[in-house]
């Protein structure tokens, strides 16, 4: 049976704590997750996948991201510093779109009808949801399935005590170090292993952190 991790940077590192989740849950693991892409590049990922892997699955494990990035298989635009942009095209391209057709209702808009999709093709599945950020969590149509809402960017700037919110440049495993890593896959092994339709909290005081601070940020 398969454990399928979907994702952003929160999940690209397999060897993390999607690995070892897998391994307390004893399952295969699947697990696609890359840096700065948008949901719409997970979504791809998954529906591709041969309908008996997906049977096979006995959890789907979602990492949402910000809905506003832009909806683009270019994986070239999700790697790019927005905050330094260059006379580059592919910065121009970034640069004039938000300037011009950026659409804040309609970015979220279409993650609310992803979280909608969810649950028309997988909603037989065991699923799960973790938060990159906290702004999916305020959303109206909160996809079916087991909601963590423990948003893991606070996990991960709590953990360094950062300043500002800023994950460029950021060379840890999933945003996290090796303990908080593992100290993840234990505490979602134990929701899993308890699966029902509900929203359930990580219990900060098991991390490594330098600060809470964070955990009040939205």
């Amino acid at each position: 049976m398969n454990l399928i991790v979907v994702g952003d940077s929160f999940c690209s590192s397999a060897q993390g704590w999607p690995s070892a989740l897998a391994d307390k849950l004893g399952l295969n693991l699947i697990c696609h997750g890359i840096g700065g892409q948008p949901w719409w590049n997970a979504r791809e990922f998954l529906v591709g996948l041969p309908d008996q892997t997906i049977e096979q699955a006995e959890h789907l494990v979602f990492v949402h991201t910000n809905a506003e990035r832009i909806p683009t298989n270019n994986i070239q635009i999700g790697i790019v510093d927005h905050s330094n942009l260059t006379l580059a095209e592919i910065d121009q391209a970034i640069k004039l779109y938000y300037k011009y057709i950026h659409n804040h209702e309609f970015l979220i808009w279409a993650q609310q009808q992803w979280f909608f999709e969810i649950g028309q093709r997988w909603g037989h599945k065991k699923i799960t949801h973790l938060h990159a950020f906290p702004w999916s969590l305020h959303c109206n149509k909160l996809p079916v399935g087991m909601n963590v809402i423990t948003n893991l960017c606070s996990i991960s700037f709590n953990e360094i005590a950062a300043d500002q919110f800023t994950l460029i440049n950021d060379q840890r495993p999933n945003h996290l170090n090796h303990h908080n890593n593992q100290e993840l896959a234990r505490q979602l092994a134990h929701h899993l292993n308890q699966h029902s339709n509900t929203s359930v909290e990580l219990d900060p005081t098991l991390f490594d952190l330098k600060t809470t601070k964070w955990f009040d940020w939205n």
